[in-house]
């Protein structure tokens, strides 16, 4: 009997010797397993090359981010038109800029290294020639329209910005992949998402919920006035501003997001950002949206776009614009310097004073920094065409129509750090694919 039992004991020794036993573990590490957060950034696949996680975070924080508005502001005394403040007129220093500086910066012996091809290349060349012809235009406003002919800082700062979104474009066409823009329309649809929320917070409540610390969120309140009002069921009522400095910038950045997003499928963040572009009472933003979403932008008409002040207001701008021009048309009168000047060519008609820059984007360019400039700048949006045409990305070359015509009838994409955003994604986005 000891014997047999012996032989038993035996065999159990060799067959604990064959097998591997799983490590206990408690049931925490099963609920909440460890995440190797290598092999997820490797998995991701998110550039042309490989790219640390720091430039992956950053990026995707100025997607989530980009609706964003803080800014500290410098409020100069060239800033004031009539005794005015002028938003257009005094420098700010953006979050969103910050992030992207530190993007490029971080970026930068990557930029160096990497090799171009020809579309990346030419990005590259049409961008640095619009800065060229942008540059008279800065002198002329940095030192002939200060009222004590001292050095004014605005034409500077304005180059400089833009500058900033061009090189974020070029980022864009270089390092991001096919599988990076998938993420990135999913990032997209993320910031949509939120900005939509307290957009249509902002709508249903009549007043801003969370206060400027929130993203820049603006103080709205109607009974204050200096907020836009539009008519909604026959009555007048707050338009949403999420946190962007207008209604009329929200629901045109919006409008051109909501289509990439149909594209992709992301419906959650398509249909919050579609409630927060008809509260913008935006109706530039509806028609781009309409005619982006049937592709059949060509066939709609403007005729229901602005109230009858509205397009007056538009139209004289429009006119003083071309007055600036035909003063100075080589090199324009300044670069950020058209609300300064206005005056001096004619105010738009109205109980209140409209000290805007020209709602055109073609306008201003030609008014502040001349015909070269203007030139430049369409060779850049042809070469962009051409690009999205030939790799046949309707959905970029359809992002481009928009592009075109919100810029025919406002100003912001060339103006605020949120349609600079928007312009340099769509120019990165159309130079990034390769003829290979």
């Amino acid at each position: 009997m000891g014997k047999f039992w012996g032989r038993i004991v035996e065999k159990v020794k060799k067959s604990r010797r064959s097998l591997v036993f799983p490590k206990s573990i408690s049931i925490y590490p099963q609920v909440f397993p460890k995440i190797n957060f290598h092999n997820i950034w490797i998995k991701l696949d998110f550039s042309t090359g490989k790219l640390p996680p720091i430039l992956v975070l950053l990026f995707s924080f100025i997607i989530l981010l980009f609706p964003n508005n803080l800014a500290k502001h410098f409020v100069l005394p060239q800033s004031y038109v009539l005794g005015l403040l002028i938003d257009y007129l005094s420098p700010a220093i953006y979050l969103t800029e910050i992030l992207v500086a530190l993007l490029l910066l971080l970026s930068l012996r990557r930029f160096l290294k990497h090799k171009l091809d020809q579309p990346r290349k030419t990005f590259l060349v049409l961008a640095g020639i619009f800065l060229v012809t942008l540059l008279p235009s800065v002198w002329h406003g940095s030192t002939s329209l200060t009222a004590d002919g001292g050095f004014s800082l605005i034409s500077l700062w304005r180059w400089l910005e833009v500058a900033l979104w061009l090189c974020f474009g070029f980022w864009v066409a270089t390092f991001i992949s096919e599988k990076g823009r998938k993420i990135l329309f999913l990032l997209l649809a993320m910031a949509i998402g939120w900005v939509s929320l307290l957009a249509l917070g902002q709508f249903l409540t009549q007043h801003s919920l969370l206060g400027y610390w929130f993203l820049g969120e603006p103080s709205l309140n109607p009974s204050l006035g200096g907020v836009a009002l539009g008519s909604w069921g026959g009555r007048e009522v707050l338009r949403a501003y999420g946190t962007f400095p207008h209604p009329n910038v929200l629901g045109g950045v919006l409008s051109v997001i909501l289509v990439w997003l149909a594209a992709r499928k992301h419906w959650l963040g398509f249909g919050m950002g579609l409630a927060a572009v008809v509260t913008s009472l935006s109706r530039t933003a509806w028609v781009s949206l309409a005619g982006g979403l049937t592709t059949l932008l060509a066939g709609f008409h403007s005729f229901v776009l602005w109230s009858d002040l509205s397009f007056s207001r538009r139209w004289e701008l429009l006119g003083s614009a071309w007055e600036m021009v035909k003063s100075s048309p080589l090199f324009g009168l300044g670069l950020g310097q058209f609300t300064s000047v206005l005056p001096d060519f004619g105010l738009p008609s109205g109980l209140s004073l409209f000290i805007q820059p020209v709602h055109n984007i073609f306008a201003l360019i030609a008014a502040e920094s001349g015909i070269l400039a203007l030139l430049a700048f369409i060779l850049l949006l042809t070469a962009a065409f051409r690009q999205t045409i030939r790799q046949k990305e309707r959905l970029m070359t359809l992002a481009l129509l928009q592009l075109v015509f919100l810029g025919l009838f406002d100003h912001y994409l060339y103006t605020s750090p949120q349609g600079l955003f928007l312009f340099s994604l769509i120019m990165g986005l159309s130079f990034s694919y390769s003829d290979n």
